[in-house]
């Protein structure tokens, strides 16, 4: 409550950046969904995918990120953090990001439950949305669409996109369990991608007036997918 008598959302832990996890497996559309949150004001998108893609290749920090996607593998953890926190302190120098008025909206990070707990003195995760199909035939199809229209040629190789499935089961799964299973909110991300925009918006608006309680929701029904 403040002096005025009109009520404020408490401020995160000093230090710490107040932050929306999406997760999801590849073609799941973290990134389209994070892409959209991002127009918002109050929202600031970073794709951790991203980020690597535009650091240029003919330096030395470019050439060890091409080493491993090139292959399907994760950045090493130390790697990513120092990027990731040199991007936040461009962002923030640049007042793109400013930490008492934006929230952080991550995909791609983190991808492990080694990077959930290196991040958790930097972030104060508030929420996180799961991003589910049933149907992996559906995320490849995504997957091969999105590699023709952005020249991503890499998700195009079949080997490569199944490491890419497997890394999420084997790993990324679990880095969920490093944090409350109240803040984890699932999402049907076999319906069309308004419908998921919707589910999430609606969702964020709740939160926003403090209308709902952080529960987990029930995973979506395996017929529920098209």
């Amino acid at each position: 409550m403040t002096a005025d008598g009109t009520s404020q959302e408490a401020a995160p832990p000093r230090g710490k950046y107040r932050t929306i996890l999406l997760f999801g497996m590849p073609g799941s559309g973290k990134g389209t969904q994070g892409a959209v949150l991002g127009k918002i004001p109050e929202f600031v998108h970073i794709s951790m995918g991203d980020v690597f893609r535009k650091i240029p290749r003919m330096g030395r920090i470019g050439a060890e990120i091409e080493s491993f996607t090139s292959v399907g593998r994760m950045v090493p953890d130390e790697l990513t953090y120092r990027i990731f926190e040199r991007h936040l302190k461009i962002l923030e120098l640049q007042e793109f990001f400013v930490p008492d008025f934006n929230t952080l909206i991550l995909d791609g990070l983190p991808r492990s439950y080694a990077q959930a707990e290196g991040l958790s003195p930097l972030l104060d995760v508030v929420q996180i949305f799961h991003l589910q199909i049933r149907d992996e035939k559906l995320a490849m199809k995504r997957l091969r669409s999105r590699a023709l229209l952005e020249n991503r040629l890499d998700d195009m190789k079949e080997d490569v996109i199944r490491r890419r499935m497997a890394t999420y089961h084997d790993e990324t799964v679990k880095t969920l369990s490093f944090y409350d299973p109240s803040l984890v909110y699932n999402v049907d991300a076999g319906q069309q991608m308004i419908d998921v925009l919707k589910d999430i918006v609606n969702r964020l608006s709740e939160l926003k007036r403090g209308a709902a309680p952080l529960i987990p929701t029930p995973e979506p029904a395996a017929d529920a997918v098209s």
